[in-house]
């Protein structure tokens, strides 16, 4: 389509100013703009602040030659996607072979007419916007996975990071835990007699409870600490660098925290507990493991009468 490329603004480098002002006619005409340099060094300066849709260099000028140029603007991360063609008046293989090395994407011989110079700059200017187009679609479909991943990690309900999520996160914390000796801490968490908010309030007041239970947590936790909804009304949070102690010592501020919170909506408010299983990753011992013993403990402080913590 011709109408995206009319008002582009091109770069013409030639040491000859009837060369540079014959081209710079040539392409006004056809609706571009043209900005001119005398030299490799101008070129390079004008490149950068300028920005053009297309390069157009002479391979000899003084100073800089335009090869040099060239190799120049292609490494400048600003730079490096525009299009360059290179003209000369002469046409030795090994000077064309040497310019479409440096990055250049054609080469015209001079003489030339200014058919075939539009011509040219047509092709490398379509090239140039179809290779855009898709790096853009590329870029697109990276975002998209990305969000898709998200989306598969993350609990909808809460926000919070899913199992799929703790696979991902104990598979980055576990090697660290391991390789400087630094101990790593887990809390198992669940709500008690959960079942009977559902019964009694129903399912909704039930979604908010969970929502809330998962504020509480983040509100809890420190900057490293890891929040995870389990399943169902089961929570989990993963401790780096932090001994038992300090594993119990959070969990009884979040067992204290909801035992204080009122749950649920105006005069249909209640409260609730949380009973909690602390441990500590052992040497040699996997991350199931852990969430094995974390689950045991768990389970203990639900036989021993709910609303406590114990490892």
């Amino acid at each position: 389509d011709d109408t995206n490329e009319a008002s582009q603004t091109i770069l013409v480098a030639d040491d000859e100013p009837s060369h540079r002002g014959l081209i710079k006619l040539c392409l006004e005409r056809s609706g571009y703009l043209v900005v001119t340099a005398e030299d490799g060094f101008e070129a390079i300066v004008k490149a950068r602040r300028v920005l053009p849709a297309l390069v157009i260099l002479d391979v000899m000028m003084p100073g800089m030659s335009g090869l040099e140029a060239c190799r120049i603007i292609k490494e400048d991360k600003a730079t490096h996607g525009i299009p360059i063609i290179f003209l000369s008046a002469r046409s030795e293989v090994n000077l064309k072979v040497n310019a479409l090395g440096q990055g250049a994407n054609d080469y015209i011989s001079k003489p030339f007419t200014p058919k075939e110079l539009l011509a040219r700059v047509h092709v490398a200017l379509r090239l140039k916007r179809e290779r855009d187009d898709l790096h853009k679609i590329a870029e697109e479909a990276q975002a998209y996975a990305e969000r898709e991943q998200n989306k598969a990690l993350t609990d909808p309900l809460t926000g919070l990071l899913n199992r799929y999520g703790l696979q991902v996160i104990l598979g980055n914390q576990l090697p660290q835990a391991r390789r400087y000796g630094k101990p790593l801490s887990c809390l198992m968490i669940d709500v008690d007699k959960f079942k009977a908010v559902n019964d009694t309030y129903g399912h909704p007041s039930g979604d908010a409870a969970l929502r809330q239970v998962a504020g509480i947590l983040k509100e809890a936790v420190r900057g490293s600490d890891v929040v995870f909804r389990y399943g169902g009304e089961e929570f989990m949070v993963l401790l780096p660098d932090t001994m038992l102690e300090g594993a119990v010592a959070l969990a009884e501020k979040i067992r204290t925290l909801a035992a204080s919170h009122p749950f649920g909506e105006g005069e249909r408010s209640f409260f609730l507990t949380l009973s909690v299983g602390a441990v500590v990753l052992c040497e040699g011992e996997s991350g199931s493991d852990m969430i094995m013993r974390a689950d045991a403990a768990l389970y203990r402080a639900k036989a021993l009468g709910r609303n406590r913590v114990e490892t």
